[in-house]
This record gives C-alpha cells, structure tokens and sequence, in this order.
C-alpha cells in the first residue's frame, strides 16, 4: 500500500505547475499531497459516520463510492492548499489555489486509488492476517476479527452478509468476497454466488441442494454441482484416512 502511494505522490507532485499554479516547487507540491492526504485521513471516520447516516436515511443500498469521496477529497485539498498558501505565499487568495481542472483530475486520480485499494489492497491485507493469527483462523467482516471456527455458514442478502453461528445470526455490511479472500477449500466451499458453507456442516448431496448437519438444505448452482461433488469425496475420503 505505501509503494502505491509512493508511485501517486511521485506522479502528482511532478506534474506541471500549471496544475498548482501557486507552487511552483517541488517540495511545496510533494507538501501539498502529503497534508491533503493526512487531513484526508483524519477526516474521513467522522465523514463516514455522518454521510452513511444521511444516506441510510434518504436512500436504500450502499453509497456509490465516487459520490462518497468527492466530497471528502475536495474538503482535504482545499484545506491543504489553503494552509500551504497562507504559511508560503502570504498575499494570495488561500481558496483560489485549486483550478477546476485540477479537481477534475483529483477526483479521478483518488477514484482509481480507492477503488484498487478496497477491491485488492485491503482483502489481501485482511486475509494475510487472518492467515499469520497466532491465536487460530479469523476473518476480517465489517472491520471486525470473527472466529473462523464458530462460523457455519454465510448467506448474502443484497449488500450484507447473514453470518450463522452456534450462537445466532449476525448481519453485517459487507461482501461475499471479502469472506472469499480469507477462506479456501480447507475451511469451506461457496455453493452458489450467494451461500458459503463451513466444512464441518456438509453432509451431502440432496438434489441441486447440499444438506448441513442440522438439517437445513443450501442451494448449489448448476455450474458449482460437479466441484461441490468433488470437494465432498475429498471431505469423505480424508475422514476415511483419519
């Protein structure tokens, strides 16, 4: 993630000077990036708390995350390069350092950081620390470390995961594939696009479902049949040998 950045800030505080127009060095551009992304930073869990709140409100399904963080990036910006304007170019208009141009390029540059940074960056990281746990096998959900072992299976409903467990149900905003990066076909399998079921609840097969332990009947999509065949002869086979 930090190489990601480096290569960013590398990129945008090189470009030309017509693009800040009021600092015309290197090290006021490379400052410039550095202080919009820690007030990007330390802005944005009280941003997300409020504008979550308001769009829960008005609106059903997640915030498109373009219109999340535009906001938040011009606030971070013109609060950089008003303080930058005002500490190295006292005289000038502190709010007239950014062009519309400039903005534009801003919003796009961020998109693309934020989108490689949720859809790789992050889950990479979770199941990475999941993976080196000394305490045992967790996942990452909705920002909090869940037991891989007491989870029995996970059912997605629209943008939540139901997680089933010994103790309950649990909805939480979150995707399936965030589950999907931190597990592998030792812990469990993904039936179908919406259904991921712990390895210790399979018992088989009962026609296009797969049946658990306690009785309940998952549904297996047609173009999974053949793997989830596949990955119960393996299960028998392994407590076979045991």
């Amino acid at each position: 993630m930090w190489s990601l950045f480096a290569v960013g800030f590398v990129i945008l505080s090189t470009g030309h000077p017509v693009t800040l127009p009021q600092f015309d060095s290197f090290w006021l551009r490379l400052s410039f990036w550095w202080l919009a992304l820690a007030l990007y930073l330390a802005i944005s869990p009280f941003y997300a708390l409020l504008t979550d709140g308001i769009w829960c409100k008005l609106f059903r399904g997640p915030i498109p995350l373009i219109f999340l963080s535009t906001p938040l990036l011009l606030m971070a910006t013109y609060g950089a390069g008003a303080i930058l304007t005002v500490l190295f170019v006292p005289g000038s208009p502190p709010f007239e350092v950014m062009t519309w141009q400039m903005n534009l390029r801003n919003i796009v540059v961020a998109h693309a950081f934020e989108t490689i940074a949720l859809l790789w960056l992050l889950p990479s990281m979770r199941a990475r620390k999941a993976a080196n746990d000394p305490e045992g096998r967790h996942v990452i959900l909705a920002g909090r470390k869940v037991a891989l072992t007491g989870i029995l299976r996970v059912k997605a409903a629209e943008h939540y995961l139901e997680v089933h467990s010994e103790s309950g149900v649990e909805t939480v905003r979150e995707r399936m594939a965030t589950l999907l990066d931190q597990v592998d076909e030792t812990d469990g399998i993904q039936t179908h696009r919406s259904h991921w079921v712990a390895k210790a609840q399979a018992v088989k097969l009962s026609g296009s479902n797969l049946r658990l332990v306690d009785g309940t009947d998952v549904p297996v999509a047609r173009g999974r049949m053949e793997d989830v065949r596949q990955w119960l002869n393996s299960l028998e086979a392994d407590r076979l040998a045991s």
